[in-house]
């Protein structure tokens, strides 16, 4: 299906629409390459229950990809204005990695616009708490140049590294293939692509879920692949002690992308859990 366009006010957000019912958002992670299609294996069949939106962040796939200093604010921003504007009411989100602090962020300054919030893998504390804060400007300055920084992210959103990245999230290497590496290479190499990516590097896009999760009321579900790397499964407890309404399930033989190497069982999560038909304790942890 063909991509619409938001027209948001830093540049034309990428979405496709499918299904029917409520609506669901979906969120990828941050990373080279990054785009919608990490949800290829989840969009059909969540279709199959809600109206799915599966959007690509401002920087990432068919958006547009302005120089700009992108902060986690401006993710959060456009999640609220996109559930505002496109979607027109309360969604259910899925969240993936890095995002999941921006959804939660979203469902705790806007609570009317989110159902529930569904988090794969999520990255519990910024990365860059050890680094001097005159760090971040003069790191950014560097990485969004067009010559040094330039440089900088072809060697990161190269081939070699994708499929490192890859194989780090994966837990079985044979997940791993030409065609995936070679699809988030192409998304890489799309005009603009250094610019989310400096500011990735330089912490600005870091959220701390951790210090926000405690403050969100709607039912949360976290799923984690038992094998993820870099954020083991042992991150999940602490994430799960600070629920106030929601439960964690661990998918085994999955490592980060979890809905991408047992698409399947997080499917059937997914909708049960946004339907409403799995129970939410903080106490509560399922293996599947």
């Amino acid at each position: 299906m063909a991509a619409q366009f938001y027209e948001w006010k830093f540049g034309d957000v990428a979405y496709i629409r499918r299904g029917w019912g409520e609506p669901l958002l979906l969120l990828h992670n941050i990373y080279p390459g990054a785009s919608r299609d990490e949800y290829e294996h989840n969009i059909d069949a969540l279709a199959q229950h809600f109206t799915v939106y599966a959007v690509d962040f401002l920087g990432f796939g068919d958006s547009d990809a302005p120089r700009l200093r992108y902060t986690a604010n401006t993710y959060i921003t456009l999640i609220h204005d996109f559930l505002t504007d496109v979607v027109g009411g309360p969604a259910h989100i899925v969240s993936a990695g890095l995002t999941c602090a921006y959804a939660a962020k979203v469902a705790v300054w806007r609570r009317e616009l989110v159902r529930s919030v569904a988090m794969l893998c999520p990255r519990s504390e910024p990365i860059g708490l050890d680094a001097p804060r005159w760090i971040a400007p003069l790191q950014h300055f560097v990485l969004s140049s067009p010559t040094l920084g330039n440089a900088y992210y072809d060697t990161m959103s190269s081939s070699a590294e994708i499929t490192a990245y890859l194989r780090n999230s994966f837990a079985n290497p044979r997940q791993v293939t030409r065609a995936k590496v070679q699809r988030l290479v192409d998304n890489a190499a799309l005009p603009g692509g250094a610019y989310p990516y400096a500011s990735l590097v330089s912490g600005y896009l870091d959220g701390n879920l951790l210090a926000t999760l405690p403050n969100v009321d709607v039912p949360v579900l976290l799923v984690w692949g038992r094998q993820a790397r870099p954020t083991p499964v042992e991150h999940s407890v602490r994430l799960n002690a600070v629920l106030r309404n929601g439960r964690l399930e661990i998918i085994d033989a999955a490592g980060s992308w979890v809905h991408v190497e047992q698409s399947k069982t997080a499917n059937n999560l997914l909708t049960a859990f946004a339907e409403g038909r799995l129970t939410t304790s903080a106490a509560v942890v399922q293996t599947a």
